[in-house]
């Protein structure tokens, strides 16, 4: 997944109606629950927690969509799907996918923050 893009800043810009002040409040919070909710998922995922691990995820799923963020909706998508149909097998790469693409989203919405909107 890693060679799409991490998000689609103009469609993002666009569902906060160009308010770049909303977006970066929103990124700021997300930065600052990304932490705690992949520390939930891999909670859930190593007592095998599947009903809080479809929860966690879906949750993930939800924020990303926020920024239109496609790898990482598509990662948490396939990690919610895997738990709730218990396909333990598949679910530590799904989480670790997850995993990657919220950090990545993560560190795409910290440089705007700090560096501002590309032109």
């Amino acid at each position: 997944m890693e060679s799409q893009p991490v998000m689609d800043l103009a469609a993002a810009l666009d569902r906060f109606d160009g308010d770049h002040d909303l977006f970066l409040t929103l990124a700021g919070l997300y930065v600052e629950r990304s932490a705690q909710a992949l520390g939930a998922l891999q909670t859930a995922l190593s007592a095998q927690d599947l009903p809080v691990l479809v929860k966690e995820a879906h949750k993930l799923k939800g924020s990303a969509m926020e920024f239109c963020a496609r790898p990482a909706v598509a990662a948490a998508a396939h990690l919610e799907e895997s738990a709730r149909k218990a396909v333990v097998q598949d679910l530590p790469a799904a989480a670790e996918q997850a995993r990657a693409e919220v950090e990545r989203l993560t560190a795409a919405l910290v440089e705007i923050m700090q560096k501002g909107f590309p032109s």
